[in-house]
């Protein structure tokens, strides 16, 4: 009889789930969307109840296509929860957690740079320090708020935070920490008391139970099972931060290829035997041995939100799924470049390689003559120079192929841009690159039902997009000058950013 296994990704702006066997066959898919809060420029904020609810519901729907004793293995990952939720030491929540996206600890990223050495950082924890990364936005937590930080019992990542509700258990995945970065020792592999100490944290308010993508993190409770219809003692996986179960999901279980996740925000990324530091990557221990690989990417803080924002304000009457299909179709004949326009898709500032908490989105070459479509065009193609520069940071040795996944890889107009504007062969999978395939990928590891060197049979390349040289060449001079944007206005942000503009 066959067994199944449930994988959860809790996203920035939805929940993902997916049943499947444990031979890696996909039975049923489940998506539950939500929002997030932008109080200020630059804020964002989420809500921990809409993650539970959303992974409970998912849980639900996708339960009730096979029988409950069936189910033999939850894996659950989240985005990047930034802070974390604050909760007290009966885990209710104190507050929304800052997520990744948040820009607001500039301060605190200064008093970094005073308190600890860019050399000490890098050597202890392979990242330096930006607002991007959690224990700056719990500095802010501490100055800002002091009562809420004070009431804190821990600071939970957003998987962690679910699993506790339902196992009763408290852990946090090796890659969670990491990604937290600044106060955890990725030689050690612990966080560091010796730093955090310098920066007045403390590292009780963090899960002291630090847990591998591949070892339980807990079990469902009685409770629990009857509402949700499953098994009671169901293990549950905490597979960490979503991105690294996602490149799990292309089959990846060794050090590979550069793969580029591409949804609400970018991610572009490869797995090494040791960091590669002072690149200017976000570096943490990989989702799968994280003792022994380690995930090195860069990233722009918005991709698809970008989309998300043009087709909300510019094509109100479509939703948030045909929107972008009718504006691909209505934009395909414009020319590469736009006919002149260039967007800088800053519109949440920028993380890794730019680490620029004051540059904003920008727009140049609007004329009266500007259509919409030439402007979702250049929107696209915004889009497509940060995934260019993003995997520059790799280095020239990265092959002439790259995997492009999540929601935006979709779409086949971005796809062909993509590799025109980068110049490599974009390849895409059938059936992989989710991070929920990768949590239940993971959780299927840890139960000894699927072995990890079968994985990379489950995944099916659908097609190889080769990249028009010709086009190519052309996108090579908006490169150019998208890069040479970036110098140009960076000044002029942060001297505009001391305007109070809320």
């Amino acid at each position: 009889m066959a067994k199944y296994i449930l994988g959860i990704d809790i996203g920035t702006s939805g929940t993902k789930a997916i049943l499947m066997t444990t031979t890696g066959e996909i039975v049923a898919q489940k998506k539950d969307n939500y929002s997030f809060a932008t109080p200020h420029p630059g804020w964002a904020e989420a809500n921990a109840e809409d993650w539970l609810n959303a992974v409970t519901a998912v849980i639900r729907k996708l339960s009730s296509h096979v029988d409950d004793e069936d189910i033999v293995a939850i894996g659950i990952d989240g985005l990047y929860g930034g802070s974390g939720i604050p909760v007290d030491k009966d885990g209710n929540v104190l507050g929304p957690a800052l997520i990744w996206m948040d820009r607001r600890a500039t301060k605190e990223t200064d008093q970094v740079k005073e308190l600890v050495s860019d050399g000490e950082l890098m050597d202890t924890t392979a990242n330096l320090s930006d607002p991007y990364y959690g224990y700056t936005k719990l500095m802010w937590l501490k100055e800002n708020k002091p009562d809420l930080y004070n009431k804190t019992d821990k600071f939970l990542p957003p998987e962690s935070y679910v699993i506790l509700q339902l196992t009763g258990q408290t852990s946090i995945n090796y890659s969670a920490a990491g990604n937290l970065a600044g106060i955890f020792d990725i030689n050690e592999d612990k966080w560091s008391q010796k730093i955090a100490d310098k920066l007045g944290l403390d590292t009780e308010k963090l899960p002291q139970k630090f847990v591998t993508s591949t070892e339980s993190a807990g079990s469902i409770t009685e409770a629990w099972a009857q509402r949700l219809g499953i098994k009671a003692g169901t293990p549950v996986f905490n597979t960490g931060v979503d991105v690294g179960p996602a490149t799990v999901g292309t089959g990846v279980v060794k050090p590979g290829e550069v793969t580029v996740a591409l949804g609400t925000s970018m991610n572009a990324a490869l797995v090494t035997e040791k960091p590669l530091r002072d690149n200017g990557l976000i570096i943490w221990p990989y989702a799968y041995r994280p003792k022994n690989l380690y995930y090195n990417f860069a990233g722009a803080n918005t991709a698809g939100a970008i989309i998300a924002w043009f087709v909300k304000e510019f094509e109100k009457e479509l939703d948030e799924n045909d929107g972008p299909k009718e504006l691909d179709f209505q934009s395909m004949d414009v020319p590469a470049g736009s006919n002149g326009l260039l967007v800088l898709p800053y519109f949440m500032g920028e993380r890794s390689p730019l680490w620029d908490s004051t540059v904003r989105g920008t727009i140049l070459g609007l004329s009266l003559k500007t259509t919409k479509y030439e402007l979702y065009n250049a929107f696209q193609e915004a889009i497509s120079y940060s995934v260019r520069q993003s995997i520059e940071t790799f280095g020239t040795e990265i092959g002439d192929e790259i995997t492009l996944v999540g929601g935006v890889s979709n779409s086949k107009k971005m796809v062909q841009m993509i590799a025109d504007v980068t110049g490599k062969t974009v390849l895409t999978t059938k059936s992989g690159g989710e991070a929920n395939l990768g949590s239940a990928i993971l959780a299927g590891i840890g139960i000894n039902a699927v072995n990890p060197e079968d994985v990379s049979k489950w995944i099916k390349i659908d097609q190889r997009v080769l990249p028009n040289k010709e086009k190519h060449e052309i996108y090579n001079q908006y490169f150019k000058m998208y890069k040479h944007a970036y110098n140009r206005v960076k000044d002029f942000y942060k001297d505009f950013s001391a305007i109070d503009n809320d």
